[in-house]
């Protein structure tokens, strides 16, 4: 699995006509894709699905909650139907494995679950043994209720632990609660891989931005997914209201539906161009690699390593 990888989402949260809006972008969308099984549960989608290159097969716990990700505006009342780990199960063993896309299985989540961190990974273990055959990762989460954010510390304390999974999982929201704050705690995980020798991916879910995904890129993280791309338009850097690329780029005239479908072909070719400007990032460490933002991406990451170093 090569990374970065750029992962558009779909869900039903948000997003009722889901299974339309997958059937009408299976044309353009030829990379990866994530997928939640719990929209497989309730049949708001249906697999097999032959168009990604690699299928993410989500938990289930962002549509089990009412929680939005941070590029989620939130303005639409969200009820979710019941989510539990049986459900979970089933869609995981009925899930077709294509020769053609490989699936990653990400670990069972539920909002009102919490565990320690060492019991997360003996849960997402015993998931493993339901599909060996396929990609795994594990989606590490909050260890109580009361915490918002997850224990970077017990992470560390895990790091070996983590040697069974193909990628390691976060949620933007719960890394930190500024942007340089998620830097640090990705740095932080990356660094204690590095010092094991592991080069296990670092997923973080609900961010597919045009500026903060490429923060946490370099910070360490490897793959992103987020509903950005169905949500707003990209252009020249910025994450905008598809309203106003309609405005800008569209006769006025042009009705919402229209709109939408011309952001999310452009969006997907935004997020393949953004991609190989991250690989060559990778392979040359020079910041001129990015075609915007490239100052302040390496301001941010002079200012990172600050941190680590205080």
């Amino acid at each position: 699995m090569q990374t970065p990888m750029l992962v558009p989402s779909f869900s039903s949260k948000g997003f009722p006509d889901v299974k339309n809006i997958v059937e009408f972008t299976s044309g353009v969308v030829d990379g990866p894709a994530l997928f939640s099984a719990y929209d497989v549960h309730y049949e708001y989608i249906e697999p097999p699905f032959t168009f990604p290159s690699v299928s993410f097969l989500d938990s289930g716990g962002y549509e089990a909650s009412k929680e939005h990700e941070l590029s989620d505006v939130g303005d639409k009342e969200y009820v979710p139907r019941k989510w539990e780990r049986g459900f979970y199960e089933e869609v995981v063993k009925a899930w077709p494995a294509l020769p053609s896309s490989p699936t990653v299985v990400i670990s069972y989540d539920h909002p009102r679950e919490r565990h320690s961190v060492k019991e997360q990974i003996r849960l997402a273990l015993e998931g493993v043994a339901l599909r060996p055959e396929l990609i795994h990762e594990v989606l590490l989460k909050p260890e109580t209720k009361d915490q918002t954010l997850v224990q970077i510390a017990s992470v560390i304390a895990s790091i070996n632990d983590l040697r069974p999974f193909s990628v390691i999982g976060l949620t933007e929201k719960e890394l930190g609660t500024s942007t340089l704050d998620r830097m640090v705690n990705i740095a932080k995980i990356r660094q204690a891989l590095d010092s094991v020798g592991m080069s296990t991916p670092i997923h973080v879910f609900g961010s597919l931005d045009t500026i903060s995904t490429l923060l946490y890129f370099v910070s360490g993280a490897d793959i992103f997914d987020g509903l950005t791309w169905l949500r707003y338009a990209y252009v020249d850097g910025y994450t905008i209201y598809k309203q106003n690329y309609g405005n800008l780029h569209l006769p006025i005239n042009t009705k919402t539906p229209l709109i939408d479908a011309h952001c999310w072909f452009k969006n997907h070719s935004y997020l393949r161009d953004m991609e190989l400007e991250m690989q060559r990032f990778a392979n040359t460490g020079d910041f001129s690699a990015f075609r915007h933002h490239a100052d302040l991406i390496e301001k941010a990451h002079e200012n990172l390593h600050s941190r680590l170093r205080s």
